[in-house]
């Protein structure tokens, strides 16, 4: 079965599965993605405002055509492994600057390295910081973060910045190990005990981050993997050299200055994390677990954690100029500063040509996952609702008689000290505005008084199944009295008989 949808006009578009083409057909981006018969074919008009192509997967192909074409649209290829590793990320061409890379290769020996070390650190820890009022072993880590703190303002090189921010790292992944993971009760014995807290963070396979082996982490490398392409892409866009670290080391193939960019906003993943954690009842359709022990994301809610790239591209903006203003400061030839992500010199000269002029809001960047059920996981088409329809009625079995039995007892009090919300001066008011808005109606009405049983044998029969909820929004009439109605207790008055006509028709 093969479902043919047009692309959202957003600014991301993931594609996952088996076999993932993407390819040019009559003008268009299209992308053929997921499993089996469930084939997803998508079309992106070279007019859309697509500015990320996430790709998740390990077989497929993507054509030369399509390529240019993203780069004529300006939009990014990204290119995941399922596992979260970061495969290949194509980039806008960003200015070349020689003088920039020059000061960029030496920063890590001089002070400009220091400063932006100094810089990074500084705010990784002030968001660690802020996080650890809503991690369950923040008293043992709170004192060792600020230590760590003190220490970065007063060190002088990059060896005393690293052993403090090592040590405060050590004691702010304590404060996360004992929070718990929830799944759903009918689940929670298939999985392994190291999988339902977050755990250290080393892997058990690997002694270090890669590797994962419980959801928190697998969920973490993956957030990660997607916060390292933005990284990179702005670093190009910026006019910096990813590959060039200050205290990350030169290794083959990674982005040694990505990563130590990254480190500024980790809190603000680890934060999004958390929520995910804490409101999220996780189930057999996230993760899975490898022969090996692993645990990796399952494709859909890879998916998910993809539409977040345009948050943590918000977030890394201001790092990336921040780093390359500073480093062109210290460059030995004359390097402009520039702000190609954030337009902030851009907004600043405008404000300065036309102070007066009408300026819009810039609505700030927060990542969110689509609502779950807090019991069993299941997406809710309510963002107003906690459970879906199968947990309310369960509960509402379980719980219902209990809820009762309280309900009546506060009203017994209520009563008894003369305060009974059903009566009183508020009560009588609504209840006094509703019949004589009820009578005027009466009076108003010119129809003809039919026979009753024509009401019960024309209409009632087809209102036996219709939802309380839908009559009265129907017919203006209470749950109560469309309650009695439906039950053949009652017939209400001529000028409602055509409202509940049409909700039987389904008009």
């Amino acid at each position: 079965m093969h479902a043919q949808v047009s692309a959202p006009r957003d600014s991301t578009l993931v594609a996952w599965g088996v076999g993932v083409i993407i390819k040019v057909v009559r003008r268009h981006l299209a992308i053929e993605d997921r499993v089996g018969r469930h084939r997803r074919h998508r079309r992106v008009h070279p007019t859309s405002k697509l500015r990320r192509l996430v790709v998740i997967c390990q077989s497929g192909y993507v054509s030369f055509d399509a390529l240019r074409l993203l780069h004529d649209i300006g939009a990014a290829f990204v290119h995941l492994h399922p596992n979260g590793e970061l495969i290949a990320c194509s980039v806008a061409n960003g200015p070349d600057l020689a003088g920039l890379r020059r000061a960029q290769a030496l920063a890590a020996d001089g002070p400009a390295g220091l400063e932006i070390a100094r810089h990074v650190l500084a705010l990784k820890l002030d968001g660690q910081r802020a996080l650890l009022d809503e991690l369950p072993g923040k008293d043992k880590a709170a004192e060792p973060i600020e230590w760590a703190l003190s220490q970065i303002e007063a060190a002088d090189n990059l060896e005393v910045l690293l052993a403090a921010e090592a040590k405060a790292a050590a004691a702010y992944w304590k404060a996360w190990a004992p929070l718990p993971v929830r799944f759903q009760s009918r689940e929670r014995a298939r999985w392994p005990d190291h999988w339902r807290t977050h755990g250290p963070r080393a892997s058990r396979i690997t002694g270090s981050p890669r590797t994962a082996t419980n959801p928190c982490n697998a969920a973490r490398n993956y957030l990660l993997a997607i916060a390292e392409a933005e990284t990179v892409i702005a670093c190009r866009v910026a006019g910096l050299d990813s590959g060039l670290g200050i205290f990350h080391l030169d290794r083959r193939d990674r982005h040694s200055m990505a990563l130590d960019l990254l480190e500024s906003i980790r809190p603000a993943i680890d934060a999004f994390l958390h929520e995910m954690l804490t409101r999220r009842v996780m189930s057999a359709r996230d993760f899975v677990e490898t022969r090996e022990g692993g645990c990796r994301i399952t494709p859909k809610l890879a998916e998910q954690l993809a539409e977040t790239c345009t948050v943590w591209r918000s977030h890394i903006a201001p790092v990336v100029e921040w780093t390359a203003n500073t480093l062109a400061k210290h460059a030995t030839s004359r390097v402009p500063t520039r702000s190609p992500l954030t337009h902030t010199h851009h907004r600043a000269a405008w404000n300065e040509r036309k102070p007066d002029r009408r300026q819009r809001r810039r609505r700030a960047e927060f990542a969110r996952l689509p609502d779950t059920c807090r019991d069993c996981g299941a997406p809710l088409p309510d963002r107003r609702r906690r459970y879906c329809n199968e947990c309310s009625t369960r509960r509402f079995a379980d719980q219902g008689p209990a809820a009762r039995e309280r309900a009546g007892e506060v009203l017994a009090q209520l009563r008894s000290e003369q305060q009974d919300p059903a009566h009183g001066r508020r009560a009588a008011e609504t209840r006094g505005r509703k019949n004589a808005a009820h009578q005027a109606a009466i009076r108003e009405w010119q129809g003809e008084r039919p026979d009753p049983e024509r009401f019960r044998t024309e209409i009632l029969p087809s209102l036996r199944r219709k939802p309380i909820g839908e009559l009265a929004a129907a017919t203006g009439l209470s749950e109560h009295y469309c309650s009695l109605i439906r039950l053949g207790k009652t017939v209400p008055h001529a000028r409602h008989w055509e409202a509940f006509a049409q909700t039987a028709r389904g008009m």
